[in-house]
Protein backbone atom coordinates (compact mmCIF):
# COMPACT_ATOMS: atom_id res chain seq x y z
CA UNK A 1 0.00 0.00 0.00
CA UNK A 2 0.94 3.60 -0.86
CA UNK A 3 1.96 6.26 1.73
CA UNK A 4 -1.23 8.17 1.88
CA UNK A 5 -4.54 6.21 1.38
CA UNK A 6 -6.79 8.86 -0.42
CA UNK A 7 -6.80 12.30 -1.95
CA UNK A 8 -6.76 14.40 1.47
CA UNK A 9 -4.07 12.48 2.75
CA UNK A 10 -1.79 13.23 -0.03
CA UNK A 11 -3.16 16.89 -0.62
CA UNK A 12 -2.55 17.11 3.27
CA UNK A 13 0.51 15.96 3.25
CA UNK A 14 2.83 15.74 0.05
CA UNK A 15 3.02 19.19 -1.44
CA UNK A 16 4.19 21.00 1.72
CA UNK A 17 6.55 18.25 2.54
CA UNK A 18 7.33 18.92 -1.38
CA UNK A 19 8.11 22.42 -0.39
CA UNK A 20 9.67 21.46 2.61
CA UNK A 21 12.39 19.59 1.36
CA UNK A 22 13.11 21.50 -2.10
CA UNK A 23 15.69 23.24 -0.45
CA UNK A 24 18.50 24.70 -1.90
CA UNK A 25 21.24 22.71 0.27
CA UNK A 26 19.05 19.32 -0.85
CA UNK A 27 19.54 20.33 -4.36
CA UNK A 28 23.29 21.43 -4.09
CA UNK A 29 23.98 18.32 -1.70
CA UNK A 30 22.20 15.72 -4.20
CA UNK A 31 24.05 17.58 -7.45
CA UNK A 32 27.68 17.10 -5.47
CA UNK A 33 27.15 13.30 -4.88
CA UNK A 34 27.81 13.49 -9.15
CA UNK A 35 29.87 16.08 -9.88
CA UNK A 36 33.47 15.07 -11.82
CA UNK A 37 36.10 15.37 -8.58
CA UNK A 38 37.45 18.88 -7.83
CA UNK A 39 34.26 20.19 -9.24
CA UNK A 40 30.88 21.18 -7.25
CA UNK A 41 28.11 22.71 -8.16
CA UNK A 42 26.85 26.28 -8.57
CA UNK A 43 25.08 28.23 -5.63
CA UNK A 44 22.74 30.15 -8.26
CA UNK A 45 21.44 26.96 -9.87
CA UNK A 46 20.25 25.83 -6.14
CA UNK A 47 18.70 28.94 -5.54
CA UNK A 48 16.79 28.68 -8.65
CA UNK A 49 15.77 25.40 -7.61
CA UNK A 50 14.33 25.99 -4.52
CA UNK A 51 12.35 29.37 -5.99
CA UNK A 52 10.95 26.80 -8.77
CA UNK A 53 9.68 24.87 -5.89
CA UNK A 54 7.15 27.81 -4.58
CA UNK A 55 3.29 26.98 -3.10
CA UNK A 56 2.33 27.33 -6.76
CA UNK A 57 5.12 25.28 -8.20
CA UNK A 58 3.36 22.21 -5.79
CA UNK A 59 0.07 22.75 -6.22
CA UNK A 60 0.52 22.38 -9.84
CA UNK A 61 2.56 19.38 -8.84
CA UNK A 62 -0.53 17.95 -6.74
CA UNK A 63 -2.78 18.63 -9.39
CA UNK A 64 -0.62 16.61 -12.03
CA UNK A 65 -0.18 13.29 -8.92
CA UNK A 66 -3.50 13.54 -8.25
CA UNK A 67 -4.99 13.51 -11.85
CA UNK A 68 -2.66 10.29 -12.42
CA UNK A 69 -3.33 8.50 -8.96
CA UNK A 70 -6.48 9.59 -7.95
CA UNK A 71 -8.82 10.64 -11.11
CA UNK A 72 -8.72 14.45 -10.85
CA UNK A 73 -10.27 16.54 -8.43
CA UNK A 74 -10.97 20.54 -9.01
CA UNK A 75 -7.51 21.88 -7.89
CA UNK A 76 -7.11 22.64 -11.69
CA UNK A 77 -10.08 25.88 -11.28
CA UNK A 78 -8.86 29.29 -11.41
CA UNK A 79 -8.23 29.51 -7.55
CA UNK A 80 -6.89 26.32 -7.33
CA UNK A 81 -4.22 28.04 -4.90
CA UNK A 82 -7.12 28.69 -2.16
CA UNK A 83 -8.34 24.88 -2.49
CA UNK A 84 -4.86 23.70 -2.73
CA UNK A 85 -4.24 25.87 1.21
CA UNK A 86 -7.82 24.62 2.46
CA UNK A 87 -6.95 20.84 2.08
CA UNK A 88 -2.95 21.57 3.59
CA UNK A 89 -5.00 22.92 6.43
CA UNK A 90 -6.04 19.02 7.05
CA UNK A 91 -9.67 19.75 6.34
CA UNK A 92 -11.90 16.71 7.21
CA UNK A 93 -9.40 16.15 10.36
CA UNK A 94 -6.52 14.58 8.03
CA UNK A 95 -3.61 14.21 10.16
CA UNK A 96 -0.29 15.98 8.62
CA UNK A 97 3.14 13.15 8.41
CA UNK A 98 5.87 15.55 8.54
CA UNK A 99 8.88 15.10 6.38
CA UNK A 100 9.65 11.99 3.81
CA UNK A 101 10.92 8.77 5.03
Amino acid sequence: MGKYANHEEFGANAPVNYREDSTSESFLKGMSAITPPGMKPKQSRGRKFEEKTDFKASASWHHNFDVAMFGGSDLGTSDFENRQMTIEKGSGGVKRISGRK
